[in-house]
């Protein structure tokens, strides 16, 4: 029997080696791994997994992605490639509208291992849809059950709903239909709306997560009403909106929101979540302006009442006042009002002659106040021969011993100042003199 061959030896040893083992050449291997696979494989197997790495179908119309089992132990995702031809791919679209191939949506197919391209490989010939659909509405169940067990069903359903909203958030994905039919039903009503618009992602991985980012972001913008809306596609692109987590984002908003998402036979868990449900994006957005008018219609409809009742009630009054006169008679009437206008003239004299009272005693305060201020007026004291004696800082000199030898002072008097500076102590002054 042939030994395998050793490898070179370590360094500075002699190289020795075993009997020559078979080797294979790259063909002769590949050959020998298929037959390998045929035999381990001799049918189509079905496999069950998740889709990653979906990609747009080629020119030929095949279309390649993994299929992956995602478990909790560590280390790599046990991954298989897949490749679904465009006949195969064909005939699942044609089948089975309601179903559609994204990434993280889990799938049962059946098909043929095979190694392509030095890879094993899983080519699709059947895909089946029921089970897809099946886990779906299970997991979608799931969902509504926890929900429920927690009393968030109703909890956004009985928010009041706003008479008039006219500040919008918009959670959808930008320049897609569904933008586009609820941007244009609302500006072609005329209604002032303002529109907050949240970009999001609503298929495929990554979905879930872009929804609820906009959710938040809305929750924080000053809106009456968040509409949640994407256009009509096959039931495995609305998985998004079956999220628990999206379901208790909704119940957690502090508006109301409106769905349109397109479709009309099956409820997501967002549409039970949510305070109103139209089948499409156009419909949710004339839900708001059947709203908003409505809303105005009533308005005007009630300021026609108040209109029509204040004229009843002033007629009424004219009637009340046409009987009082005629039972009064042109003469008692007139001799009324000239009592009244007589009455209203003495009270104006009145009022006059308290006035000019009032404006007399004011006047004499004034007099009294201003003749007591001139009293005290400086100007008067110097003009009868006092003076004011300041140091050089500004600070009135009232005493002798308050001026210091060499101390500059600034005396005041009636015509201007006089500067002078203190050459002796005031123990060796003359006593003063008082002022005339």
């Amino acid at each position: 029997m042939a030994k395998a061959a050793r490898g070179l030896d370590p360094p500075g040893q002699p190289a020795l080696f075993a009997e020559e083992a078979p080797t294979f050449g790259v063909s002769d291997l590949v050959a020998q791994v298929d037959r390998a696979l045929r035999q381990a494989f001799p049918d189509e197997v079905w496999v069950k997994g998740e889709v990653s790495g979906l990609r747009a179908p080629n020119r030929s119309g095949h279309q390649y992605f993994s299929l992956v089992e995602k478990t909790t132990r560590a280390g790599p995702v046990p991954t298989v490639a897949v490749a679904l031809l465009d006949r195969t791919r064909r005939q699942v679209a044609t089948q089975h509208p309601d179903f559609r191939l994204t990434d993280e949506l889990e799938i049962r197919v059946r098909g043929r291992v095979q190694q392509f391209m030095g890879r094993i490989q899983l080519t699709i010939s059947a895909i089946d849809p029921a089970f897809t659909l099946g886990r779906l509405a299970l997991a979608r169940e799931q969902a509504l059950r926890a929900l429920a067990t927690d009393g968030l069903l109703e909890v956004n359903g009985r928010l009041p709903f706003p008479l008039a909203p006219l500040r919008l958030g918009l959670v959808t994905s930008v320049d897609s239909a569904a933008y586009h039919d609820v941007v244009h039903t609302l500006e072609a009503s005329g209604i002032g709306f303002r529109i907050v618009v949240a970009d999001a992602q609503v298929q495929g991985a990554g979905a879930e997560a872009s929804i609820l980012r906009a959710l938040h972001h809305l929750g924080r913008a000053a809106v009456d009403v968040v509409l949640v809306v994407r256009g009509g596609g096959a039931r495995t692109d609305l998985v998004a909106f079956d999220s628990e987590r999206v379901g208790r984002a909704v119940a957690a908003m502090a508006v109301p929101v409106v769905t349109g998402i397109g479709h009309e036979i099956d409820t997501t868990v967002v549409d039970a979540v949510a305070h109103h449900r139209a089948k499409t994006p156009t419909a949710c957005a004339a839900l708001i302006v059947d709203r908003v008018r409505s809303s105005a219609e009533r308005t005007e409809r009630a300021w026609a009442d108040v209109l029509s009742a204040s004229r009843a009630t002033l007629d009424r009054a004219d009637h009340r006042v046409e009987a009082a006169m005629a039972r009064i008679g042109p003469g008692r009437l007139a001799h009324r009002v000239d009592a009244e206008t007589r009455h209203i003239d003495q009270l104006g004299a009145r009022v006059a002659r308290s006035a000019r009272s009032a404006l007399d005693r004011v006047d004499r305060t004034i007099e009294l106040d201003s003749a007591r201020l001139s009293a005290l007026d400086p100007a008067r004291a110097l003009a009868r021969g006092w003076s004011i004696t300041r140091d050089d800082q500004g600070a009135i000199v009232r005493r002798a011993a308050d001026a210091a030898v060499g101390a500059v002072l600034v005396t005041t008097v009636s015509d201007g100042t006089i500067h002078s500076t203190v050459d002796r102590s005031p123990s060796s002054a003359a006593p003063a003199e008082e002022a005339p």
